[in-house]
């Protein structure tokens, strides 16, 4: 069995929809619109932004790195943690970016390679049930159900230490995958604690957490509560928007962690977009636990 190796073959497996095509001709509007009006103070605005991957195939690496290229010229990038702290202390000067993944496909260390060569670690959320796998039927139903995608192979426990040593994070994604939100208070209990202790067996403590599929609906306050109820320091989503702040500290069983995904195969004029427009759009409520998640 051969493993998918680009992003063009994850596009011919998923298909691409007449939705598809009305959203990028959209987005070219809207992103020209944005450097006509000018953007730049949006980019500069004290934020902290969190951008999120979940891969980075071989037609994907330029891409990726010619964003972060881009990125660099008006923020700083920060790890996971520090952006986190920087949140509850209300300690946001400038304008930040911090980096993760989701998933733990082996071409996450190409991503962490591109990274390294900007002085940018990320945290790398990942599922222990997938990690170090070669059950290669396991990973093509995982791929297809969970997934939505191509069999695409994971990393291994080496790998996973390899990444720390590079002074990257690692993160709970839960342990295979599941959707909190179609899981018992009990089921998501011994998920929360069974992945943080497997992962701790061979990284350092994790602090970290992001559920998967990452909208709200996808959760609930109950289940954000459990988070800390483990022991993780914080719990990330997959929803557009940014961080600001006032100066006042929050305690970090408030902040719930908005993260804009970025797919590396975009045009870059796309992704500049939303980063434009989160910031734009960024509230201090933000910050915290939607009403609709109650």
């Amino acid at each position: 069995m051969i493993f998918t190796d680009d992003f063009s073959a994850v596009q011919k497996y998923q298909g691409i929809s007449l939705r598809d095509i009305a959203r990028k001709y959209a987005l070219d509007m809207l992103s020209l619109q944005n450097r006509i009006m000018g953007v730049d103070e949006w980019y500069r605005k004290p934020r902290i932004q969190f951008l999120f991957i979940h891969h980075v195939f071989n037609d994907e690496a330029a891409n990726f790195e010619a964003l972060l290229q881009e990125l660099s010229k008006d923020h700083t990038f920060i790890s996971h943690s520090e952006a986190v702290n920087r949140i509850l202390k209300g300690n946001i000067d400038r304008p930040y970016i911090s980096w993760s993944s989701d998933d733990g496909f082996k071409n996450n260390l190409v991503a962490a390679k591109i990274l390294n060569r900007f002085d940018a670690k990320a945290c790398f959320f990942v599922n222990p049930d997938s990690i170090g796998t070669n059950d290669r039927e396991w990973i093509t139903g995982f791929c297809n159900e969970r997934l939505k995608m191509p069999a695409v192979e994971f990393v291994d426990w080496e790998e996973v230490e390899q990444l720390q040593k590079w002074g990257h994070e690692i993160g709970s994604h839960t342990m295979n995958h599941k959707n909190v939100a179609h899981m018992t208070v009990s089921e998501l209990q011994d998920d929360l604690h069974t992945s943080k202790e497997i992962l701790e067996k061979h990284c350092d403590a994790i602090s970290h957490f992001a559920y998967p599929y990452g909208r709200f609906f996808d959760f609930n306050k109950k289940a954000f509560d459990l988070v800390f109820e483990a022991g993780y320091t914080s719990c990330s989503t997959g929803e557009r928007g940014c961080h600001i702040s006032d100066g006042s500290e929050i305690e970090k069983n408030q902040l719930l962690v908005r993260r804009d995904q970025v797919i590396c195969a975009w045009p870059l004029r796309h992704t500049m977009y939303f980063i434009a427009n989160a910031s734009k759009k960024a509230s201090l409520l933000s910050n915290y636990c939607p009403s609709s998640m109650d």
